[in-house]
């Protein structure tokens, strides 16, 4: 999230003299980046209006050689007195790293900080896109005060990343002008994954082969959105919770493929799964629990009474402490079983569980009539 917004307004953009971009969200920068410069000195005046300085360097004599080349190119006057815009591309240097540290390449940026400060002038503009920035250095202080600073951070952990990928998605859908319903994103995200520019370039080619046709289909994204990441042990419980046979029999075999010994695992993770989809299918019965519609999304609320806290209060973990958005998912998905199919389902995991640890069967076949029990179609 920007600590400030970028401003679209080409005025607005005029008026302003400096514009850090930064984060480890690689093409998310470069793409602002190159928006703020074009926005800032049009394609048509580059020529004379816009000089880039590289910022791509391998130690701290050439950091300092780069920051000297940007003030330089701060302090010469445009083409016949135009506005000038410099930018200080890809710069690695901001923040120290195994390669680039150490008290040199500190006093290079601190005394760039100084030189900041002074002013950029009336028609002078800078446009900086990094890697990673201290925001504790002199130098992001001096950006703060003088300019905007717009960060693109990449989540580390990737249950933290499918947020920020839904968000980017959808614009990128606005952007391209296609219209993509919850479950067709939902199918998307799953296939594309959540590398900003993989998104991108899967948005590009779904515009091209719809050409006119705006709406998105199921299978639009089952014929041309490539997998674009080793499927995880979580997503066979998923398609099972979603009741996607097909779905969950290319990812146990995916499953299977990157490890062959993972059958017992994927097995405990169903059993685990209907467990939860058992509490909360019961839990949605009582009243307990509810969802509520939120625009494309539903929302899980649970009702507060006596027998409620009683019936949590034995359980070694109470399903009210779960993120909200984790149990709507749990909530829709044990909507799509009835008690009595998550209970037949429990007995039957707990049976395959068994005959594998005994070793009465081949593992991979065993699992997949499993997932057939599971999913098999409910009769009229």
């Amino acid at each position: 999230m920007a600590i400030k917004k970028q401003s679209s307004d080409p005025a607005g953009a005029a008026r302003a003299a400096l514009w850090l971009i930064y984060g480890e969200d690689e093409f998310r920068v470069k793409t602002a980046a190159r928006q703020r410069v074009d926005e800032l000195c049009p394609p048509a005046d580059q020529a004379f209006g816009l000089e880039i300085v590289n910022g791509s360097v391998a130690n701290a004599d050439e950091a300092g050689a780069a920051l000297k080349r940007c003030l330089g190119a701060l302090r010469t006057r445009g083409f016949l007195g135009g506005r000038k815009v410099v930018w200080l591309q890809d710069a690695n240097f901001f923040a120290d790293s195994q390669t680039l540290k150490g008290n040199v390449l500190k006093e290079h940026r601190d005394a760039f900080a100084r030189e900041l400060k002074k002013g950029l002038g009336a028609d002078v503009a800078l446009v900086i896109s990094a890697f990673k920035v201290d925001g504790r250095s002199a130098f992001a202080k001096a950006c703060k005060d003088l300019g905007e600073l717009t960060p693109f951070e990449r989540p580390e952990k990737s249950y933290q990343q499918e947020g920020p990928a839904r968000a980017w998605a959808t614009e990128c859908f606005q952007r391209a002008s296609l219209r993509a319903g919850g479950e067709v994103l939902e199918a998307f995200l799953d296939r594309a994954g959540y590398d900003t520019r993989q998104i991108a370039q899967e948005v590009g080619k779904l515009a091209i082969y719809l050409g006119d046709r705006k709406e998105l289909r199921l299978d639009d994204i089952r014929l041309l959105v490539a997998p674009a990441h080793e499927a995880e042990s979580w997503d066979l419980p998923d398609a099972v919770g979603r009741r996607q046979l097909a779905e969950a029999l290319a990812i146990c075999r995916q499953l299977l493929l990157q490890d062959p010994k993972s059958c017992v695992g994927l097995i405990i993770g169903l059993e685990a799964r209907c467990r939860e989809l058992t509490l909360h299918r019961d839990a949605l019965d009582r009243g307990w629990l509810r969802l509520v519609e939120r625009g494309e999304w539903k929302n899980a609320e649970w009702r507060s009474a006596p027998d409620v806290d009683a019936a949590f209060s034995v359980l070694d973990k109470d399903p009210r402490k779960t993120h909200p958005y984790r149990t709507a998912q749990l909530a829709q998905q044990a909507r799509n079983f009835t008690r009595a199919e998550l209970q037949r389902g429990l007995e039957a995991v707990v049976v395959a569980h068994e005959t594998i640890l005994a070793g009465a069967s081949a593992p991979e076949t065993l699992l997949e009539l499993l997932l057939l029990k599971l999913l098999r179609p409910v009769k009229p």
